[in-house]
């Protein structure tokens, strides 16, 4: 399921009005050392999402990339950064991953129109696993060694992916796995992670293409 099909999930603006107030309600200094992020007064918070820059005003109520300030935002990518800003705890790392249906509730979500989108990678490079690798390295992706091609990304200061993808062959087909570092279920509920897999997918989807048409 596509939420870009629903014209009320296709963009920030729409973001429920709830989050922003929770947003105000809270303290600046609080949230940049719970998230890792930066603050300055009039310009709001300054946060890394897969390797690019963001900015999220408070007092005007909009998301937008710092390099691109006029580009409207997509729902997903808006609601994942707000969410994380209300959410983020001042936790370590754990360094142990786990699969969605690992996750508190996950077994029970993530099925159905849920389920996180690996078809379109597995498709895209199931006989191109070093494509997936590079597509990744292009978002800040740090190369794992797993598999035919895996990598970690820091998808947000305090969130980790991991992406572990064995190519096609006579026997058997493209198979992607996705983990996260444990902790993630401490910044992110689950309808958010399911967002940000989404992203992440896309991103490296655009990726993979971008640099097809440089080779």
């Amino acid at each position: 399921m596509d939420p870009a099909a629903i014209s009320l999930y296709r963009y920030g603006d729409s973001l429920p009005p709830e989050h922003w107030a929770e947003l105000d309600r809270r303290d600046p200094a609080a949230i940049c050392r719970q998230a890792l992020v930066d603050y300055e007064k009039g310009d709001g918070y300054g946060i890394t999402f897969l390797g690019e820059r963001y900015q999220c005003d408070p007092i005007r109520r909009k998301i937008f990339k710092s390099q691109s300030p006029l580009e409207r935002l997509g729902f997903q990518d808006a609601l994942v950064l707000l969410v994380y800003l209300l959410h983020a705890r001042e936790l370590p790392l754990s360094g142990k991953w786990v699969t969605e249906k690992e996750l508190p509730g996950g077994a029970l979500f993530f099925r159905g129109p849920h389920a996180l989108a690996r078809e379109p990678l597995e498709k895209r490079y199931a006989r191109n696993p070093q494509g997936l690798l590079e597509a990744g390295q292009t978002l800040g992706g740090r190369a794992t060694g797993k598999g035919d091609g895996s990598f970690v990304l820091t998808a947000l200061p305090r969130v980790r992916l991991e992406y572990i993808f064995y190519g096609e062959d006579e026997e058997f087909p493209a198979q992607l796995i996705i983990t996260f570092d444990r902790t993630v279920e401490q910044h992110l509920p689950l309808d958010v992670i399911w967002a940000l897999v989404n992203i992440t997918g896309k991103k490296l989807l655009e990726a993979g293409e971008a640099l097809a048409e440089k080779h």
